[in-house]
């Protein structure tokens, strides 16, 4: 299957150049775009886990914040790669 898709893609790149490379430019877009579920997933679980901590130390909630701010900052980065790869696809 692998060779005959190998071998049947450069006929169809040749047939129609740019229609096929923007469809499949939006394509990998939509693809770019999933990154965020999760970056969304990661975060919501983080943020889980950092009320259940200050349920069981309360005096701890000021670390348990910053600690939790910061692993949403990183992981939100994910998300952000994703969207600008997004954006260089569509304009391209």
């Amino acid at each position: 299957m692998l060779t005959f898709l190998s071998s049947i893609l450069p006929l169809i790149l040749e047939s129609m150049p740019g229609e096929l490379a923007s469809g499949l430019a939006y394509v990998g877009a939509g693809i770019a775009v999933f990154t965020g579920v999760g970056t969304a997933i990661g975060q919501g679980i983080a943020a889980s886990k950092a009320v259940e901590a200050v349920g069981r130390q309360p005096e701890a909630a000021g670390k348990i914040t910053s600690t939790m701010l910061i692993g949403q900052a990183v992981a939100e980065t994910t998300g952000l790669y994703g969207l600008i790869i997004a954006f260089i696809l569509v304009s391209k």
